[in-house]
């Protein structure tokens, strides 16, 4: 894991929702990506804070990005917009998946 965040400006609301959705990513990672390597970058931005983990598992298809009942990334997904945020799921197959999220600070 990477980070050059100075956590000025984080809100606790934000601090909390950037843990739970890298800590349901990571979750997902050992639970479903057969993954071997895993990079994590968090960063503070002006005004944006950037979190991106990345895995060389097997990628996440469309049809797993697709299902509208899966609460993990359901659960993701409501907690970076509940602080405003924008929550992206890249996944190659054989080459692994991204999740990245990009919350506004002060």
């Amino acid at each position: 894991m990477s980070t050059e965040l100075d956590d000025k400006g984080v809100s606790p609301e934000v601090a909390t929702a950037v843990f739970r959705v890298l800590q349901e990513t990571l979750t997902n990672i050992i639970r479903h990506a057969q993954a071997s390597q895993v990079h994590v970058t968090l960063r503070g931005e002006p005004r944006q804070l950037l979190l991106e983990v990345s895995d060389n598992g097997r990628g996440i298809t469309a049809e797993e990005l697709g299902h509208q009942h899966s609460l993990g990334l359901l659960g993701m997904r409501e907690r970076v917009q509940s602080v405003h945020g924008r929550l992206v799921l890249h996944g190659q197959p054989g080459q692994g998946t991204t999740v990245q999220i990009v919350v506004p600070i002060a």
